[in-house]
């Protein structure tokens, strides 16, 4: 059963034409652990990627190289990330942070005390307090991340799909910064 244009709402007649050349978009309101997320907008909207390289040098003849890597929101301009690759680095760096935690405190009171000059118990609460500090920086995000996930999982397909149609695009954000002076 087909139904021809003439018969379609003006709303539908738009995005016939426009599935007929290129892929339907998902809605970016249904959550995916592994798409980009933007904890502004709580969206998964499109994304402008930036990377860039510096060099460093340490004097003896070697260099240091490192990439910084940005996806930025393409509505609202702010930085947005992978929850599900984060949480599992947030979940090792706080892993690892816990075992040494635990091999440094062991090491220090079988001693019977903490020998902050020679100890290897200094060396597993120094290590302890990197992983747990970097390993702590992206839970207010993840946080964020699985209380929007839980909302959304709650709503019905309807309300997702009104959400949709409701909320600015990546196009429309790209033409307010194009019209600005």
């Amino acid at each position: 059963m087909s139904q021809s244009t003439e018969e379609l709402p003006e709303s539908q007649e738009d995005s016939f034409a426009s599935s007929e050349s290129e892929e339907p978009k998902a809605n970016p309101f249904i959550p995916s652990a592994k798409a980009y997320w933007c904890p502004s907008c709580k969206a998964h909207h499109d994304y402008d990627y930036s990377s860039s390289s510096s060099t460093h040098g340490t004097g003896t003849g070697s260099s240091t190289t490192s990439i910084s890597q940005t996806f930025s929101c393409k509505v609202c301009g702010a930085s947005m990330f992978r929850p599900g690759y984060t949480a599992a680095q947030t979940y090792v760096l706080n892993g690892i942070g816990i075992i040494c935690l635990a091999i440094g405190l062991g090491i220090g009171w079988s001693r019977g005390g903490f020998d902050f000059e020679n100890g290897y118990e200094i060396m597993f609460l120094g290590f302890a307090a990197f992983g747990l500090l970097f390993g702590q920086m992206w839970v207010p995000y993840l946080r964020k991340w699985y209380a929007w996930s839980f909302a959304q999982r709650k709503k019905s397909a309807e309300e997702l799909e009104r959400e949709a149609m409701n909320a600015p695009s990546a196009a429309e954000g790209d033409s307010a910064d194009k019209t600005k002076p």
